[in-house]
């Protein structure tokens, strides 16, 4: 169950991932923080600086959030260790 829905998750990430910023924004989740309390969150704009990143965008990526480049990097390593894990648990089998 849980490898059907990563199969069928993964492509549905991926192209939303690559859709522009204009036509996704539509469909966005507000931030509660800001909703709620008025102010800017750590965390606005990361979502949109990773797509833009991800789009080669990297200026407009570091105007969205300046962490951006910091949690994509986090991202990618948590992806590549869990990646690493699931592969060495395949070997033992």
């Amino acid at each position: 169950m849980e490898n059907s829905f990563k199969i069928i998750l993964t492509p549905i990430t991926a192209v939303y991932s690559y859709l522009p910023n204009q036509i996704t924004s539509k469909i966005e989740i507000p931030c509660l923080i800001k909703t709620f309390l008025g102010c800017e969150c750590p965390g606005c704009g990361i979502t949109r600086g990773i797509k833009s990143f991800m789009n080669l965008n990297f200026k407009e990526a570091i105007n969205y959030n300046l962490l951006t480049p910091f949690v994509l990097l986090i991202i990618v390593y948590l992806s590549i260790a869990a990646t690493n894990k699931l592969y060495k648990k395949q070997i033992k089998i």
